[in-house]
């Protein structure tokens, strides 16, 4: 008997998470400065992002001047292989003339005739000489126009390979440009969520100083008359999907059709383990009430003063549940496990939301005063969309 009291002791010490103690003021205040030093790095990250997109917007402006400006060589490199193309064809003429001139006709050489009509051998030679120098300065001009034709094909390859260059490196700047621009989009969503948490933060710490805690007092043993205020909600798990929405449906059960679904069902995956089964408080609160029924299973019911507005969460189905009646939650504060007790087909989330302060005021009544949690909750629209943590907003 005194062997198995000491095994269970030894799994409730297990299974108890070390974050369920009340936090010290002080605690809430080193909370504080992270979140604002995070918030501060979060806004610098977006200045960067922003200087970046700059940069490289400025780099395609000059792209597109390059551009332009290895079109126009282009453009002047083919004037000039079609002006010499022209001349090379007018010389080529005027070659094919001089060779019909000196060709053999009737059996005779009009070019022998031309040079042995010479009146002695010096003019000879020097017709023999003027004859040769002609045709070596057309084949020498033929020669040099070809060179200049090569070379301006050549210098157009090089031309036309820059702006190959240039384009794709303006297709890759283009895509950089959208990579920051929906680096910054997620950065300043980032940015929105934790500038709520740092307020939300700021509420907590401003709130529990107006009651007198000190920096190294338990504020659950302070400020427990009143309910702490908060400013948003938050998911209750880290991560997980919607299963079931708040309303009308088919009963899982019963198969009762138009049954009425007093909150929404949250699940998560198997292979997520024992984080994503952990429950949070969706935001700063009290503990009302903490028990178990055949239908709700394990349960507990939480008041809150969101902005001034009362507020009740009920969590259902838990397999455990790690605070007690009276305790001061917050956001961080782990209250249990995810469970598939009570009236229930698999293990998941209940949440219930009422727009009162349930088991505190009488005229609150379940479920007539709950309320769709979607409308204060940020989850993904539609069934089975997975989020990956509390805070990202979802369109």
């Amino acid at each position: 008997m005194k062997k198995r009291i000491i095994i269970l002791l030894i799994l409730c010490i297990l299974v108890i998470p070390i974050n369920t103690k009340a936090k010290t003021l002080s605690e809430y205040k080193n909370e504080l400065n992270a979140k604002e030093n995070e918030y501060k790095n979060k806004e610098n990250d977006i200045k960067l992002n922003e200087a970046e997109q700059e940069k490289t917007k400025g780099r395609i402006t000059e792209i597109y001047v390059e551009l332009e400006t290895a079109e126009k060589e282009i453009i002047d490199l083919n004037n000039d292989i079609a002006r010499l193309n022209e001349e090379i064809g007018k010389k080529d003429k005027e070659i094919k003339e001089i060779i019909r001139y000196y060709q053999i006709s009737n059996g005779e050489s009009a070019y022998l005739e031309y040079l042995f009509s010479a009146k002695s051998i010096t003019d000879f030679i020097y017709r023999a000489t003027v004859t040769e120098q002609m045709s070596k300065y057309n084949t020498k001009l033929i020669n040099d126009m070809h060179a200049m034709i090569t070379t301006n094909n050549e210098n157009i390859k090089k031309v036309q390979a820059k702006e190959d260059s240039l384009k794709s490196l303006r297709e890759e700047l283009n895509q950089k440009i959208a990579a920051l621009q929906s680096a910054k989009v997620t950065l300043t969503e980032e940015s929105i969520s934790l500038e709520e948490e740092v307020k939300a933060a700021k509420e907590v710490v401003d709130y529990y100083k107006s009651q007198g805690c000190k920096d190294d007092q338990d504020v659950s043993s302070c400020a427990n008359k009143q309910l702490p205020p908060g400013t948003k909600f938050w998911r209750p798990v880290i991560s997980g999907y919607v299963t079931s929405e708040y309303g009308r449906r088919v009963h899982p059960i019963t198969g009762k059709v138009g049954s009425f679904h007093s909150g929404i069902d949250l699940s998560v995956y198997k292979s997520c383990g024992t984080t994503c089964l952990t429950l949070y408080s969706i935001t700063n609160g009290k503990v009302v009430y903490t028990g178990y029924n055949s239908s709700m299973g394990n349960y507990i019911v939480m008041n809150h003063l969101v902005n001034g507005k009362n507020y009740s969460s009920i969590y259902m189905h838990m397999s455990k549940i790690y605070v007690n009646k009276g305790d001061v939650v917050n956001k961080d504060t782990v209250v249990g496990l995810m469970g598939n007790t009570g009236s229930s087909t698999a293990t998941h989330l209940h949440l219930t939301m009422l727009s009162c302060l349930y088991l505190t005021d009488s005229k609150c009544k379940y479920p007539g005063n709950t309320v769709n949690p979607r409308d204060y909750i940020n989850f993904p629209s539609g069934l089975y969309n997975d989020f990956t943590n509390r805070t990202n907003y979802y369109n």
